[in-house]
């Protein structure tokens, strides 16, 4: 209900907000996914990260219950898993350069070259030799590492020579050593000499050649390697030779996406929620070829694809359960199945596919929310839920106002003004007069 304004002088210490690229996010939030103070879920339109956490990322990655973003300086922070609303930095790790989230663990590349590992171990995953989960970073026995990429059980790394080491989980062939034998330490994935990317997030890999050439290895049940067939494959072998001169690969739970050095787009593998973006919903185990151009980065999750072109726009397709999409809708029955701009965003620098979508681009504008009749220690929740910060918290003693003690019955800006990202709003609070309440 709104209250009687009491206080004279009021004024706004809302300064403009920062115009430099900050993170944003929507989709599954609950557990906190999304970074913005809530466990609300689902969020279906991107929202401005304005902590700490997500200013300054060059990085971003998160594809199922934990969000990550890297930071110009090193740092990585973390929100999600249920146990933090709000970014925080991760403790125990040196200066990074790259970090990969799986499904239930994380890898995270040091800028010398050395790699740490932290979360579920159950098939030898963290590759410290051993079975036993760590919340914490543990440091794997590799040196030289340029990427890493988490996979379902299993992980790979790329080193400076560019050889490929895999190690965790190998029922289907995915460390591709020729084996299907487990392994808790590093061995060598047998791909060819001049590997400069690989990516992993079901439980099959690949890697990029330094010749444009894609090879790809593990379970193939929907046609994910792209050769052709359906048949798993221990041994790397060659993605279609259509696809060439590829600059960047991404493996999702059950597709891949190579972009090409002209911009455009191929895909191929698992298609339940169009998430191969050819406006069907058909399996493909060769790749097919998207109707993008002036593409700059891909991004696969589990049943999401994303493409950010140079002009700084955001492309989304795939499944929309839990507003992935951005549009405003949450709904499994109707996804996402051709590449469609996520609107509210502009100037979009990179971004990362999951339940829970990342993007790092500029701030943009948000509508102020009514805060009156909010608790005044509460009164940051909603603020950060759209996007907004506290600012000065002024009090009111005036006994008219009596019923509404530690209640919010003023603000700067107003409710329905829009603001770019990141401002402040004033508030005051009611308190008791000091000749009390009657």
């Amino acid at each position: 209900m709104a209250v009687l304004v009491l206080a004279t002088g009021f004024h706004t210490s809302a300064a403009v907000a920062d115009t430099a690229p900050i993170v944003h996010a929507w989709g599954y939030n609950f557990f906190g996914q999304v970074g913005n103070g809530t466990n609300d879920t689902p969020v279906t339109r991107p929202i401005p990260m304005v902590s700490a956490g997500g200013h300054d990322v060059v990085q971003v990655s998160g594809v199922y219950l934990e969000s990550y973003g890297l930071h110009a300086d090193g740092s990585l922070w973390t929100w999600g898993n249920g146990t933090q609303q709000i970014p925080e930095p991760v403790p125990g790790l040196p200066p990074i350069k790259q970090v990969s989230s799986g499904i239930g663990h994380t890898l995270a590349v040091g800028r010398d070259g050395s790699l740490w590992a932290w979360g579920s171990n159950d098939f030898g995953e963290l590759g410290d030799g051993t079975t036993d989960r760590t919340p914490s970073p543990v440091k794997v026995p590799i040196t030289g590492v340029v990427q890493a990429a988490a996979g379902t059980g299993y992980s790979l790394a790329l080193r400076s020579n560019g050889e490929v080491f895999a190690w965790g989980l190998n029922r289907f062939g995915q460390l591709g050593d020729g084996t299907t034998v487990q392994r808790a330490t590093p061995v060598r994935v047998k791909v060819p000499y001049g590997i400069t990317q690989v990516s992993a997030t079901g439980e099959f890999g690949m890697a990029l050649r330094y010749d444009g050439s894609v090879w790809s290895w593990g379970t193939n049940f929907s046609g994910e390697l792209g050769d052709g067939t359906t048949t798993d494959r221990p041994m790397p072998v060659r993605v279609d030779r259509h696809v060439s001169g590829i600059k960047e690969i991404a493996a999702g739970s059950g597709h891949t996406l190579a972009l090409g050095g002209d911009g455009t787009v191929w895909a191929w593998g698992r298609n339940w929620a169009g998430q191969l973006g050819d406006g069907t919903v058909t399996d493909h185990a060769t790749p097919v070829h998207l109707g993008l151009s002036g593409v700059a980065h891909v991004s696969a999750g589990q049943g999401e694809s994303l493409a950010v072109d140079t002009a700084g726009t955001l492309r989304y397709w795939g499944d929309n359960t839990f507003g992935q999409a951005g549009n405003g809708v949450a709904s499994q029955n109707n996804p996402v199945i051709s590449p469609t701009a996520v609107n509210g965003l502009s100037g979009v620098v990179t971004a990362s596919a999951g339940i829970a979508v990342l993007a790092v681009a500029a701030p943009g504008s948000v509508v102020v929310p009514d805060l009156t009749g909010t608790l005044g220690v509460l009164a940051s929740r909603p603020l950060l839920a759209v996007g907004l910060l506290l600012g000065t918290k002024d009090t009111t003693p005036d006994s008219r106002l009596c019923n509404h003690l530690g209640e919010v019955v003023s603000q700067s800006p107003q409710p329905g003004s829009t603001v770019p990202a990141g401002s402040k709003v004033d508030i005051v609070v009611a308190v008791q007069p000091g000749n009390g309440c009657f």
